[in-house]
């Protein structure tokens, strides 16, 4: 894979448009579910982190090093990155107006919307084991055995690794809904 990702790389380089449409034919699906998780599962949220995402790394494309790294990989980074400033924004302005027909964000959970907005912003304020484990845990539902063959690491160490995420969690969720 790294070397047929370095001959499009080296292909996009050279402005070949055939080798853009397989780089994004090959990693659009799995970089927009990681958004639209991390984005509280909002689709118009998604569309501009993924769409920002892809025009950062059209900009960045030469510094991508398959060496390193895949590119799905590489984009999901630029994704994350992007991920952080938006909800630096998102926290300026909780009472901001979503543009998805289900309604508006509103920080007292009021709303279903409202509450999954809460809980993504909380769990992607996290530091990134903390996010996976939670992750691992809640939303694919694995058992801390399954976690440990995951992350690595022993049962032991993801049961506190678990304690201490669903701690700053806590903490993070009741700063975001004012509680």
């Amino acid at each position: 894979m790294e070397c047929e990702e370095q001959a499009l790389r080296e292909a996009v380089l050279a402005g070949n448009e055939t080798a853009w449409r397989a780089l994004y034919e090959r990693t659009f699906p799995a970089v927009y579910a990681f958004v639209f998780h991390r984005a509280g599962q909002h689709s118009a949220r998604t569309d501009e982190i993924v769409q920002e995402t892809w025009l950062i790394a059209v900009r960045k494309i030469s510094q991508f090093d398959p060496g390193q790294g895949g590119f799905e990989g590489w984009l999901k980074g630029i994704a994350e990155n992007v991920l952080k400033n938006h909800r630096r924004r998102w926290r300026r302005e909780p009472q901001a107006e979503l543009t998805e027909t289900s309604g508006s964000f509103s920080p007292d959970g009021g709303d279903a919307l409202g509450s999954r907005e809460l809980l993504a912003l909380a769990l992607t304020a996290l530091p990134s084991r903390y996010e996976a484990v939670l992750r691992a845990k809640y939303l694919d539902q694995l058992s801390v055995a399954e976690i440990a063959g995951r992350l690595g690491g022993t049962p032991k160490a993801i049961e506190s690794l678990l304690s201490r995420a669903r701690d700053a969690f806590r903490q993070i969720y009741q700063k975001l809904s004012g509680e």
